[in-house]
């Protein structure tokens, strides 16, 4: 096993791919699984792997990592989710860099391979290529409490990885329709309800909803991918359309006080019949 590196995952009912996950993070020394209270057995193959399983209320507000950098051993952090894995030969290139003796940077910018629902295009994808900023200097990283970004950092000093064809981080994410809405459901939800202002709210939602719809089909050019492309053009806007709609229910739905005014009135309506009868 390799130190230096403690690698911390938040996961949520990852039963049926944690195992492989955990396989590929194998190699380092300090592995943290903070369990969000998973209802499946997330945390019973967690700990085939790692001792170092935190078990934490369910919640989705982004900072749930903070309970593993509270026991990371390591100088430098990792962090990832159960829909990754790493290639052998780019840990080795990490390994290396961070045990240069002149290497003087605070955080490591991670080549990183998307696919969606088994597709990957950086090209045409939405969800392209890029790198992340997932390996950080314990000294300089915060907790984040947006989700979808578990990290911060307050460093100037970023290394960035060059991409290549195979040796990067991957990320499979949405590997059925079903997975995609249960997910997307619970993050826009979340990050719809962290607003207080109803006019921030929906400014900043629409801009993020044009500026996606921009992104796939101005700049991606998605549908070029035919059938597939089309597909992953609406699945990345919908993300966004999930998030305006939650807003909107959070400061002007009437769905709840409506009906419940209904069914209170059309009960009265027969509980005045049936005294008539």
């Amino acid at each position: 096993m390799l130190k230096n590196i403690s690698v911390i995952a938040v996961v949520y009912n990852e039963g049926h791919r944690i195992e492989t996950f955990l396989k590929s993070f194998s190699w380092s020394d300090d592995v943290i699984v903070v369990d969000k209270s998973s209802t499946d057995n997330t945390r019973e193959i967690a700990l085939k792997y790692t001792e170092n399983v935190i078990l934490v209320p369910y919640s989705d507000t982004g900072d749930e990592i903070k309970y593993g950098l509270a026991q990371a051993k390591n100088d430098w952090i990792l962090t990832v989710t159960a829909s990754d894995l790493i290639h052998p030969k780019l840990v080795k290139k990490i390994i290396k860099l961070i045990n240069t003796k002149d290497f003087d940077f605070e955080v490591i910018s991670l080549p990183f391979a998307i696919y969606v629902f088994g597709i990957r295009n950086p090209k045409r994808s939405p969800w392209g290529l890029v790198n992340k900023e997932w390996l950080i200097k314990k000294e300089v990283l915060s907790p984040s409490k947006e989700v979808h970004k578990e990290m911060e950092h307050n460093s100037k000093k970023i290394f960035k990885m060059g991409f290549s064809e195979t040796e990067n981080l991957y990320h499979l994410t949405h590997e059925s329709m079903e997975t995609f809405l249960e997910r997307h459901t619970r993050y826009t939800r979340c990050e719809a309800l962290k607003y207080n202002d109803e006019k921030t709210a929906f400014r900043s939602s629409l801009k993020e909803l044009l500026r996606s719809v921009y992104e796939v089909f101005i700049k991606k050019r998605s549908f070029l991918l035919g059938w597939d492309g089309l597909a992953l053009g609406l699945a990345y806007i919908s993300y966004f359309i999930f998030k305006y709609l939650f807003i909107w229910e959070k400061f002007r739905g009437k769905g709840s006080t409506e009906y419940s005014k209904i069914k209170q009135d059309i009960i009265k309506l027969w509980e005045d019949e049936s005294k008539i009868k």
